[in-house]
């Protein structure tokens, strides 16, 4: 039971809220936080589940701030105001919490609300796919997971939610705690750390929801001169034959030609050829890219032979 205006009764503060930016970053590594949430439920597209891992177990180096970040953070005081005047309600920002009974379930809530809740503010393009899940009354999936998750770690009742579809501003809430939901977030959250960070053991591959993001994560660079033998060949040739088809049909098929080719890069790995029985059938090779009006870097192309390349 909340005792005061702010007090988070399930959690411990372990950082607070003025702290410097790589010190969170660094504390936050030792938990999965709010933002983490929609990745374990497949709700991100920024983030991948091998990609969490790597996060989590130090792997990956802190990123400069995107553009949409610096945006968020410019914003998010002038909306958490913006909130306090629609509402009437006082808010207060919360540093670094974990919870009692996890200590790897953490959150930094937005802002802490004088009512018992907690503040979830999103920015977003009026371009972006889930700006359309704020239409008509409407919470992203995303951000109603990351508010339950802030219920969990600090025992409030309730959330809200200011969402930023630039240039409107819109205000939902307040959403009581879901016990189910929350429930279904510790579960997940403790078999991710139990399974694959304390054990250091990354997550399979899933070839349904392989991204290029998580492709260049698992295997950035082919070793050179290396070839491997399909393990399902018949898997492989059945992909092979599909893209073909689709590539015949048209652009319509796009979409799914991105899926196969995804699934045909996981087959091949870190190597440069694939074969099956012993037959070349497409390679993967790392190319380097020139500086122009972007610096160098380098990167795979996919290659797979039509009959006139056999033929030739």
């Amino acid at each position: 039971m909340i005792s005061n205006f702010w007090d988070t009764p399930a959690a411990r503060e372990v950082l607070p809220a003025d702290i410097d930016r790589a010190t969170w970053l660094a504390e936050r590594r030792r938990g999965i936080g709010g933002s983490d949430i929609p990745v374990l439920f497949g709700e991100s597209k920024h983030q991948s589940v091998y990609g969490l891992w790597l996060d989590k177990t130090g792997q990956l180096a802190d990123e400069d701030p995107s553009y949409a970040m610096l945006r968020g953070n410019w914003l998010e005081p002038h909306l958490a105001d913006w909130f306090a005047d629609q509402t009437g309600l006082d808010v207060a920002r919360a540093g670094l919490l974990a919870s009692r009974e996890r200590d790897h379930l953490r959150t930094t809530p937005d802002r802490l609300v004088d009512d018992g809740g907690v503040l979830e503010i999103k920015t977003h393009s009026v371009y972006a796919d889930v700006a359309k899940e704020w239409r008509d009354g409407g919470i992203s999936r995303g951000a109603y997971l990351q508010a339950q998750q802030q219920l969990a770690v600090t025992g409030r009742s309730h959330a809200w939610f200011v969402a930023w579809i630039d240039p409107v501003p819109h205000l939902r809430g307040p959403v009581q705690r879901d016990d189910a939901v929350i429930a279904d977030i510790a579960a997940r959250v403790d078999k991710f750390w139990t399974e694959h960070v304390i054990s250091e053991t990354p997550p399979e591959v899933d070839l349904a929801a392989i991204t290029d993001a998580e492709l260049a994560l698992r295997w950035p660079a082919a070793v050179s001169g290396t070839a491997v033998e399909a393990q399902y060949p018949a898997h492989v040739e059945a992909l092979l034959a599909e893209r073909a088809e689709l590539k015949a049909a048209g652009k319509a098929t796009g979409a799914r030609i991105a899926e196969v080719e995804a699934a045909l890069r996981v087959f091949v790995g870190d190597a440069e050829v694939l074969t099956v029985d012993g037959r070349p059938v497409l390679t993967y090779k790392t190319v380097a890219r020139a500086a122009f009006t972007v610096k160098a870097s380098s990167g795979r192309r996919l290659h797979i032979p039509t009959r006139k390349d056999v033929a030739r």
